[in-house]
């Protein structure tokens, strides 16, 4: 769980009201290593998903299609731990990140360089320079942050846990280097600096 706030989604009508599934709950599955007796490093992802189906999605050209919107955290963590009790661990983790977030629309032919105008123009007034589009396109915007967490660990077996983690991570998003076919455009706005995470995760050991 986090709290983002995605203005450039927000602003307009057009996108899917923003709620608990769409906003706030990161999807999560990650592998760890432990390569020192209290110490391990690994790599998770969490991820935010969001579409909208053609009935639902108009554009401002009275065009009709399926949005769908997914913001990626990887974390390359290192993390150390110490065993307080025999079942319960307390460990603390510092992670770079690689975010990724991408927008895909999947529009009818022959309209589909005018459909993608048409959809960029909500972020912005200049002219993306686009010449031909596929049916299903996809735009995307990469960018490097880092954060760090506090977690508690309650062994249920010698290789199940219970994982509760709770910290923050800064991302340096710009919504203006988003890339579409190898053009550079400006997509929406987002605050994802800065942000209070929360994590509960269900882990499983191999020996």
């Amino acid at each position: 769980m986090y709290q983002p706030t995605l203005s450039g989604y927000d602003e307009n009508e057009t996108f899917p009201a923003k709620n608990t599934l769409n906003r706030n709950l990161l999807l999560n599955w990650g592998i760890y290593y432990e390569f020192f007796y209290n110490a391990r490093i690994g790599m998770s992802t969490l991820t935010s998903l969001d579409s909208k189906d053609a009935k639902d999605f108009t554009l401002d050209n009275q065009s009709s299609v399926d949005f769908s919107r997914r913001i990626t955290y990887r974390f390359f963590p290192i993390e150390t731990f110490f065993r307080w009790k025999p079942r319960i661990e307390i460990n603390f983790t510092l992670m770079p990140i690689w975010g990724r977030s991408t927008i895909s629309l999947e529009t009818n032919p022959p309209q589909q360089l005018e459909d993608w105008e048409s959809f960029l123009n909500m972020f912005s007034d200049n002219e993306a320079g686009l010449s031909a589009m596929n049916a299903t396109d996809a735009m995307v915007s990469n960018w490097y942050g880092y954060g760090s967490m506090l977690g508690f660990r309650f062994y249920l077996t010698s290789r199940m846990a219970l994982d509760l983690k709770s910290g923050f991570m800064n991302n340096t998003y710009d919504e203006k280097r988003w890339y579409l076919r190898g053009n550079k455009v400006t997509g929406p706005k987002m605050k994802i600096d800065g942000l209070p995470i929360f994590s509960l995760k269900i882990l499983y050991g191999l020996r």
